[in-house]
């Protein structure tokens, strides 16, 4: 099927917007994901979206961050520094994967076994948005048998009791016997409460979404804190003051955490399918089913835009007022990505840098813990890239902390 590459950033932009080009970057699985919200189109996608507003907000985002992550980051933060440091491929999911489950509306009994259960489903879903960007493209068949395994098994050990505990809950709530504010803040209970029917929302839909807001959550921005670490870790090389600097300033942290996710966005590109003949921003018409394929990579490391060092990783650089730092990594458009204002957080100021209630993002607490307590590389254990996608991910990043590069902050 013809494919057409945009490379130019404001072309791009544009793009991403057009009504009549439909996500096609995850075609290539036809188990998992077809009917979640970041492959649905038009109204379906609307409908969608809708369901999940009363969610993904800014009243969740600062329960999330001020009541739920505190938790959620001892867990995992403990027995790294008891063992004196660990690997950032197994740490980065561990600590994402049960903050991303309470999103969800998934239940854990709270136990490393739960985790580590849960963990090893979702590596195995995990391989469905990477399905089109496989080195070997032999291996879909197999994959897509596991896509299958994996999701029975997450419904009959994880949804299926998640579920019925919500339903009994928010019949609790229509019949008034507690307030909203007794409900749990998750997925599964806006979905309830949206009252859907089952033609509206089929239970094996209900099941996948939530198997994909933990994927979504957890794997991408446990890719984007593995990135984030190995890039401050270099940059600590040449320059160490931004050591301390970096964890006394929110807003310098949101500056590396943004240049970082510039050069590794979630997904190197992203893919659109033409639903009739169409010209596009860069000038070229699209026949009907043609591919439209936005290299992020190549757009966010435009040197007219991001300077002369734009392949190099520089939070210092200077952007225009009316050009996020991030790029197009969020994309743009009906399909910019919910997950946002939850991995970055809301745009730091000096206004609003020191007050508590502003959402600063799930990368941000963590690599606040991480700086806390020293966080340096394993010089006996070099770190290793999974070169089976063009996606970059790390097969292992072993870390230590150095006591001697710990910071004391007041809390």
């Amino acid at each position: 099927m013809p494919e057409h590459f945009v490379i130019d950033y404001r072309e791009a932009e544009e793009t991403l917007r057009l009504p009549d080009l439909h996500q096609a970057l995850y075609d290539a699985d036809t188990v998992f994901l077809p009917r979640t919200v970041v492959c649905l189109h038009g109204e379906d996608h609307t409908k969608k979206k809708r369901i999940f507003a009363g969610v993904f907000n800014r009243r969740f985002f600062k329960h999330y961050q001020n009541h739920v992550f505190p938790k959620a980051i001892r867990e995992t933060m403990d027995p790294a520094i008891a063992a004196g440091g660990g690997d950032m491929a197994k740490f980065a999911y561990r600590v994402l994967i049960n903050l991303t489950a309470d999103s969800a509306g998934i239940d854990r009994r709270n136990t490393e076994a739960d985790t580590d259960r849960l963990l090893a489903l979702l590596s195995k879903l995990g391989h469905a948005p990477t399905m089109g960007q496989l080195t070997d493209p032999s291996d879909r068949d197999r994959l897509l048998a596991e896509l299958e395994e994996a999701l029975t098994t997450f419904r009959d050990e994880f949804f299926e009791p998640s579920l019925a505990r919500r339903k009994a809950i928010v019949e609790r709530f229509n019949a008034g016997e507690i307030t909203r504010t007794d409900l749990p803040q998750d997925a599964i209970t806006a979905q309830l409460l949206s009252d859907p029917t089952d033609d509206d929302l089929p239970y094996d839909e209900r099941m996948k979404d939530a198997a994909f807001f933990i994927l979504a959550g957890a794997f991408t921005t446990a890719n984007v804190l593995m990135n984030m670490v190995n890039n401050v870790l270099d940059w600590f090389e040449d320059h160490p003051e931004d050591r301390q600097n970096l964890l006394r300033d929110p807003i310098l942290m949101q500056k590396f955490i943004w240049e970082n996710t510039r050069l590794h966005p979630a997904s190197p590109i992203t893919k659109r399918r033409a639903l009739c003949p169409m010209h596009l921003p860069d000038g070229h018409d699209a026949v009907q089913d043609e591919y439209v394929t936005v290299d992020l990579t190549k757009t966010n490391r435009l040197q007219a835009l991001f300077g002369e060092d734009a392949e190099q990783f520089n939070p210092h650089r200077d952007l225009s007022d009316n050009l996020p730092l991030h790029g197009l990594s969020f994309g743009s458009g009906p399909h910019v990505c919910l997950g946002k204002l939850l991995a970055v957080g809301v745009k730091v100021t000096e206004e609003n840098k020191d007050a508590e209630e502003t959402e600063v993002g799930t990368i941000a607490l963590v690599m606040r813990e991480l700086l806390r307590h020293g966080i340096a590389r394993d010089p006996a254990h070099p770190s290793e890239i999974d070169e089976s996608t063009a996606r970059r991910h790390f097969k292992t990043l072993p870390f230590v902390f150095d006591s001697q590069l710990a910071i004391e902050v007041s809390d």
